[in-house]
């Protein structure tokens, strides 16, 4: 856009400004949310990391002879979680970027 100075008038500031406002918002707005992207595959990721360790302690207390509900207790989870856990394959969450 080609502004001559007398074009220059208080209304023109004002687009002009609410224009670039408007930009600085949409730059914000995107930054912020590749911002919560990121945290977001990082809890994801700990979360994981977190059950395979639960989920590998409940296999050692299993093998040492402990049944599922005082497994379960030691957790203060549910018993259903427990068995979940015993029976499925230990799977960790790997984010790349």
């Amino acid at each position: 856009m080609k502004v001559t100075l007398q074009d220059i008038t208080p209304e023109l500031m004002q687009k002009l400004s609410d224009q670039n406002d408007e930009q600085r918002l949409h730059v914000l707005t995107r930054e912020e949310t590749r911002a919560l992207t990121h945290e977001l595959e990082y809890t994801i990721m700990v979360a994981s990391q977190l059950q395979a360790r639960c989920q590998m302690r409940a296999k050692r207390l299993e093998h040492l002879g402990m049944s599922t509900t005082d497994i379960a207790d030691m957790f203060d989870v549910n018993r259903r979680t427990v068995a979940k856990w015993l029976r499925s394959s230990i799977e960790i969450e790997v984010v790349t970027t």
